[in-house]
């Protein structure tokens, strides 16, 4: 069968029609990926721990005129040795920091005189603590008693009680304490003590 010119003509145009019209769309479906949560949070304000934790606003180094020095029964006593805890508290007006192991020794004889060596470091992490007014750290002490050792050597004297310095402090408290004997021999190792821990035990 033989077409008209005409026919012919309009079948080209529709066919150049729906050529141009499946030309201009996609080959597919196009998905847009949501923000994933990390991607979406890097403007986030940093969280309140973060914020604690930044250089800028951490307080200055707690100092003996801020602290006041107690002792906590701590862990008692046993073989030959007792644990009580030194408690170091907050008594200024803002808060500090502490770190480290304290300076600690036995005194005797009304005058403040040393009874046996100052305490030597015991084993234990240190750690940074933030001290708001008011709040406490303990460490924790290892007292050997004077009675494991002979007379001779140790030479035993009640003591007054704790000469105490606050890590990297030179000026010492004096924490009171009755029914601990010293040693007068000033070689006589009896006092052991870790780093401060926070809270008062």
């Amino acid at each position: 069968m033989v077409k008209s010119p005409l026919a012919l003509l309009a079948f080209g145009a529709l066919v150049l029609a729906l050529a141009g019209c499946q030309g201009g769309a996609p080959s597919g479906p196009t998905t847009v990926a949501p923000l994933s949560p990390s991607a979406s949070s890097t403007s986030a304000a940093p969280s309140p721990s973060a914020t604690a934790a930044s250089p800028s606003t951490v307080a200055d180094r707690c100092t003996t005129a801020d602290l006041k020095a107690s002792l906590g029964p701590g862990l008692g006593g046993g073989a030959g040795h007792l644990y009580p805890y030194l408690v170091l508290t907050n008594g200024g007006p803002i808060a500090c920091t502490l770190s480290g192991y304290p300076g600690v020794s036995m005194v005797g004889g009304g005058s403040g005189g040393q009874l046996g060596a100052p305490a030597e470091h015991g084993s234990g992490k240190a750690v940074t603590l933030i001290l708001k007014p008011g709040q406490s750290a303990h460490s924790m002490l290892s007292i050997t008693q004077a009675g494991n050792y002979n007379p001779t050597t140790c030479q035993p004297q009640a003591a007054d009680g704790f000469r105490v310095y606050p890590p990297q402090e030179t000026k010492a408290l004096f924490v009171a304490a009755t029914g601990y004997t010293g040693c007068a021999n000033v070689a006589v190792k009896l006092l052991q003590v870790k780093p401060v821990q926070a809270g008062a035990k």
